[in-house]
Parts: structure tokens; sequence; C-alpha cells
């Protein structure tokens, strides 16, 4: 989406112009760690999903990209000017945990730029999942961590960080699948509940999910989710 490449390349920009050694934490298949790359930065991509990297190598073989989980320990040899990560945060609970290996992984004067989902993120859409299942009798729990921008600020400070700039704002967000948009995210990323469910509650959940939000989301040919991201710069 036009969109959405837009808004990895704003995040892109924060980084220094200089080449830098850089780390990019949840690379996915890898399309940002490449355009680090062509920045002409030197660049590890790390993503703990075995198929996410056998995809990104087989895109982008000259890349150095490697199976790793963040919130195991660091070794001591690794070190780095910046740690960079998009749409990755939101999905990791223990950020005591992973901010202080980020820390330990700069070097002096070292960058974290990152961008993840803030306080608000995808609300509607929740809320609608959550009325769905408290109709079944059942409890969500959520399996993000969306901070506002004062608590990511203080949790950042207690682990050491200095922030430069923490932002918050409203990023919605095109559902690729045109009519079929919402139907797919919801069964992407709401696995793990609809699982637990027979396949004539989640057909009843994501019709009446659908029908809920089309005056909110639906936007003339396309679903638009109601994203709002917090964009971060800190430094060591």
């Amino acid at each position: 989406m036009i969109q959405s490449t837009l808004l990895w390349q704003n995040l892109l920009a924060e980084l220094p112009k200089t080449p830098q050694h850089i780390i990019d934490i949840g690379c996915g298949t890898g399309t940002l760690t490449n355009e680090i790359a062509r920045a002409g930065h030197q660049v590890v991509g790390i993503d703990q999903s075995a198929n996410m990297i056998k995809q990104a190598r087989a895109k982008f073989p000259q890349l150095d990209l490697q199976i790793k989980n963040v919130l195991l320990p660091v070794m001591q040899t690794e070190r780095y000017d910046v740690v960079f990560s998009n749409a990755v945060f939101h999905w990791i609970k223990d950020q005591d945990k992973l901010l202080q290996n980020i820390f330990t992984l700069l070097k002096a004067n070292g960058q974290l730029i990152c961008e993840f989902g803030a306080a608000g993120n995808i609300a509607r859409i929740q809320q609608a999942f959550q009325h769905e299942l408290t109709q079944l009798d059942r409890e969500y729990h959520s399996p993000f961590f969306f901070p506002t921008r004062l608590d990511y600020a203080t949790l950042l400070r207690s682990h050491q960080f200095k922030v430069e700039e923490i932002t918050v704002y409203d990023r919605p967000t095109v559902l690729a699948g045109g009519a079929a948009g919402l139907k797919n995210w919801i069964e992407q990323f709401f696995a793990t509940d609809l699982f637990k469910l027979s396949q004539a509650k989640q057909t009843l959940i994501i019709h009446n999910m659908v029908q809920n939000l089309k005056d909110s989301l639906w936007k003339q040919d396309h679903w638009e989710a109601d994203y709002r991201h917090i964009k971060v710069r800190a430094s060591k």
C-alpha cells in the first residue's frame, strides 16, 4: 500500500544520515532491513520466526539475517549504533527485558528508533471482538502492549534511556483484500481466541464484526483499520 510505504519511509528518515551499524528487531521478510542497507548502513536483521527469516533470505540473499529472539541473553560482543524496529514492540509483553537487552545492545550514545501500536490502537476492532466473545460467555485478554506516551517515556527512563522524542498519532491503515480485508485481519490477529471456538461460532463472530464496524471502518471500497502509533527516539 502507498500509505504504508510512506509511513515506514518516515520512520527510516529518523535514521542517521552517515553510515551506522544497525540491528533491525523483528525484521520479518526483510523489506525495511534492505532499505536500511540501501541507505548505506551496515545492518543485521533478526526475527524469532524461522519462516520469516527463510522468506527474507530468499528475497535478499545479500543481507545478514538471523533467527534470534531479542528477549534472550545478549552476547557481550554485540554492539550497535542504532536499534531499529517497526510494528513489533506491541507484540512483546516483557518490556522490561526488551529494554534491558536493547540498552545492552547499544554502544555509548547509541539510539533506539522504533514505532509500534499506542494506547487506543485498533480500539474499535478490539471492542467489537470483546463484545462478541462476551455474548458467548467468554473473556477477551488482549495479547498486545499499547502504551500511552507518558507511560512509555517513564519506562524508557527507568531503563536509563534519554528520551529524545516520543510522538503519538492516528495512523488509519488500509487493510489489503478489499471487501474481505477486515475478515482476513480478524482471522490473522485474533487466531488464538478464534481457534478455541467451533467453525460456526467463528463465522458468526466475523459476520457480526463486519456488520457492526462497517459504518466506522468501511471506506467506499476498502477497510481502514483504526491504528494509532507511537514513534520513539531515545539514546543511551
